[in-house]
């Protein structure tokens, strides 16, 4: 209780914690092991059935996070494949349209690069590389600086 009440998880990112804290190889037998592991399946079990873990809740708010950060959806659905969220799911939540992200992705560069426009050919491919570290599409890219 006391890990899900600083944030939301995924069920796999709450699984590993769950596992570095009590799954210790060189103290525990093979047997003990087994047990604990059952347990934390048991323990996922009843917070899914007690909705005090959610996934779907737990994408909203990730997505809600990182998009405030200045990350783009590349970088997203990366990081929430890494924590064990299904594309599906991230689909549903994941707002794909090109509005929403072309104004994403000029805010983003205006509050780094400021409200002018690259003067330079190096000054785009900086900024540039700066929106793909972002996780900020090619064609997201592209489409923003002809826009200039």
């Amino acid at each position: 209780m006391n890990i899900l009440a600083g944030r939301e998880h995924s069920i796999s990112e709450l699984r590993q914690k769950l596992r570095r804290k009590w799954l210790k190889k060189s103290e525990q037998e093979a047997e003990q092991q087994e047990q604990l592991q059952e347990l934390i399946e048991t323990v996922l079990g009843q917070l899914l059935n007690d909705k005090l873990l959610d996934e779907s809740r737990f994408t909203k708010s990730f997505i809600r996070f990182r998009i405030a950060k200045g990350s783009g959806p590349v970088k997203i659905r990366h990081e929430l494949m890494e924590r064990g969220i299904p594309g599906d799911l991230t689909d549903n939540y994941l707002d794909e349209s090109y509005d929403f992200w072309q104004e994403h992705i000029e805010t983003v560069r205006s509050k780094r690069f400021g409200l002018e426009q690259p003067e330079d050919y190096k000054e785009q491919s900086k900024q540039s590389r700066f929106l793909y570290q972002r996780g900020f599409s090619g064609e997201l890219i592209r489409r923003l600086f002809n826009d200039f």
